[in-house]
């Protein structure tokens, strides 16, 4: 019996192990901190892509073993700065329960008074947010934020190591590109729904068709899908979109790579209609 749910996964977990043998050989074997900073910042080209793989993994397990579910979510904490179970807590029970009602959806890109927020300060704003908003969605689950604390602390244990061998190595090797890749985490949410209407599915998510973009992340393009059926496996995400499309405002079907910047040009467009 395979270790793994689905063959699918095979390439993800390959690019999560070669990021972090990555990782691992700028921090022990390039000994300029200019020379890590330049490798780092070059690898974040291919590390971004771990941020669908993490958001995947937590909606549907990539491994049929349970430890090695959670090695491999301490793994990608190392490269997306999600620990194990803060995504499951944060994201699948706050946010895709309540992204319709942006009073309680604990990413909202609205403001308090209705207006849609600046992409940038909800990208700081709710990166910020993250742990504090998995510690008050936690309270309500006390079985899951046990284990979330459990895990939070062993993941953390490498990135300890790291640190007492060399400070500003681990800040620019690991730290700096995890609060990084939060943030654009963020970002791709704000992309992903910002300004839609919040009526129903199908017109709460964006959606982009484009192969190059739901090749590197793992076909988060088809976002309405997705929410639809959050535990189906992203592999079978492309057949969902097809019997739905139909259903889906043109609009909201965006094909391009920069998904993100579509809210301030469609606000933009309405402003100058």
């Amino acid at each position: 019996m395979s270790l793994m749910r689905y063959r699918a996964d095979f390439p993800a977990v390959i690019l999560v192990l070669a990021v972090m043998l990555a990782q691992l050989s700028i921090f022990f074997l390039v000994d300029s901190h200019w020379m890590a900073l330049g490798l780092a910042a070059l690898l974040l080209t291919v590390q971004v892509s771990s941020g669908a793989i993490c958001h995947n993994h937590h909606h549907v397990n990539t491994f049929r073993v349970r430890w090695l579910n959670r090695l491999f979510e301490s793994v990608m904490y190392l490269q997306t700065g999600t620990s194990p179970f803060s995504w499951t807590l944060h994201h699948n029970i706050g946010h895709h329960r309540h992204y319709l009602d942006q009073d309680k959806d604990p990413a909202s890109w609205k403001e308090p008074d209705g207006r849609l927020m600046n992409r940038i300060k909800f990208d700081v704003v709710n990166a910020a947010r993250i742990y504090p908003e998995i510690i008050r969605i936690g309270r309500s689950h006390p079985t899951l934020y046990r284990r979330f604390k459990m895990m939070f602390v062993l993941a953390n244990l490498p990135l300890l190591v790291f640190a007492l061998i060399d400070p500003l190595r681990t800040l620019i090797v690991f730290i700096g590109p995890m609060v990084l890749l939060l943030l654009v985490l963020l970002d791709n949410t704000y992309g992903q729904h910002a300004g839609t209407e919040t009526d129903n599915h199908y017109v709460a998510s964006r959606n982009v068709e484009l192969p190059l973009y739901n090749l590197t992340s793992w076909n988060l393009g088809y976002h309405t899908a997705h929410h639809l059926l959050p535990g189906l496996h992203w592999s079978k995400l492309p057949e969902l979109h097809q019997q739905i499309r139909g259903r889906i405002p043109e609009e909201l079907i965006v094909n391009t790579m920069l998904l993100q910047w579509e809210p301030g040009r469609q606000r933009r467009q309405q402003e100058s209609s």
